[in-house]
């Protein structure tokens, strides 16, 4: 990540919204005449406008992506450390970097909220939060999303103070140098956690014990004993375990953010799922097998983890 101080950020951001807009404004240019299928019932494809463009401008597009992207570690770091700017500032900031993302693609970026689902009063269960870009629109739709989510970010970062923003700079710094090193043989597992519901801990003691079969010790948030955030307690453990394994049962966005991050590092992460349970569109191209119980899991896992360590259990082992 490039250093930046609050003016400077606040310039590239506007660097990008310039070459931003220019680009939606030669796109719509480039797909004038061209024809486009759609059913009356059902939006765009998400690649129905992309691909008509020619190369030279998806390079354009390509290249401004990693400038969004880049910068949205200091952005978010500075918005959780101003006081006055509450963790639905942090979300909509979240939300605005990933429309932005998406609207340079010529896709539409959408995410909803947790829904009550009930008939006249009998509660019928509770559809998760959830996101996607898989609507495609046209350059001129994808241009109003962009300058919105452009005025949401740039007025969050005029919002935080510049010293701030050095401070959020050197934190970001600071993790990066404090990673504990690799240490074989542990796991970290990412999951729902919820104490009152016990389906959850049966899968967590299920997890764990198909780690331990094959000598590698499992920890999860819960477990650890820190003094500081437990987000960089987390951070770290992501950094330092040999194996990695997420649980999207759920949909939680804390662990959509924590497999994220083990992506971002480049670390592998078995992910796993119960039986039903859809996929945000970010880790939509990741493999991520259902299972329809515990010992469907178990039985899945163990095989998983044999393939993986190139060992196997006492049961596995053939009798002599």
């Amino acid at each position: 990540m490039k250093k930046l101080n609050r003016d400077e950020l606040l310039s590239e951001l506007n660097d990008i919204h310039i070459k931003g807009t220019e680009f939606f404004n030669d796109a719509s240019d480039a797909l004038q005449g061209k024809t486009f299928s759609r059913s009356p019932r059902r939006p765009y494809a998400r690649d129905e406008f992309w691909e008509k463009l020619p190369e030279s401008l998806q390079s354009i597009a390509d290249s401004l992506i990693p400038r969004v992207i880049e910068n949205a570690p200091l952005i978010a770091e500075s918005a959780r450390m101003t006081p006055y700017l509450t963790q639905t500032d942090q979300i909509d900031l979240g939300h605005a970097i990933k429309g932005m993302r998406s609207a340079l693609r010529l896709c539409r970026y959408k995410y909803w909220d947790p829904d009550i689902l009930h008939d006249e009063g009998t509660f019928l269960g509770v559809q998760p939060a959830g996101q996607s870009d898989d609507e495609g629109i046209s350059p001129d739709k994808a241009l109003q999303i962009f300058e919105d989510c452009y005025r949401r970010i740039s007025g969050i970062v005029e919002l935080v103070n510049p010293l701030t923003v050095e401070r959020a700079e050197l934190n970001i710094e600071k993790r990066g140098q404090l990673s504990s090193g690799f240490q074989p043989d542990t796991a970290f597992i990412m999951m729902w956690m919820d104490p009152k519901k016990s389906e959850l801990e049966d899968v967590y003691n299920t997890v764990k014990r198909c780690f331990k079969k094959f000598r590698i010790t499992p920890e999860r948030a819960d477990d650890i004993e820190h003094d500081g955030l437990i987000t960089e307690e987390i951070i770290e453990k992501i950094k330092s375990s040999e194996f990695l394994y997420a649980d999207l049962t759920g949909a939680r966005p804390s662990v959509y953010y924590e497999v994220g991050f083990a992506h971002a590092i480049s670390k592998r992460v078995i992910l796993y799922r119960k039986v039903g349970e859809k996929i945000h569109f970010d880790l939509a191209g990741y493999n991520c097998p259902e299972y329809t119980n515990l010992s469907d899991l178990e039985k899945k896992l163990i095989k998983r983890l044999s393939y993986m360590t190139g060992r196997e259990t006492k049961e596995q082992a053939p009798e002599k």
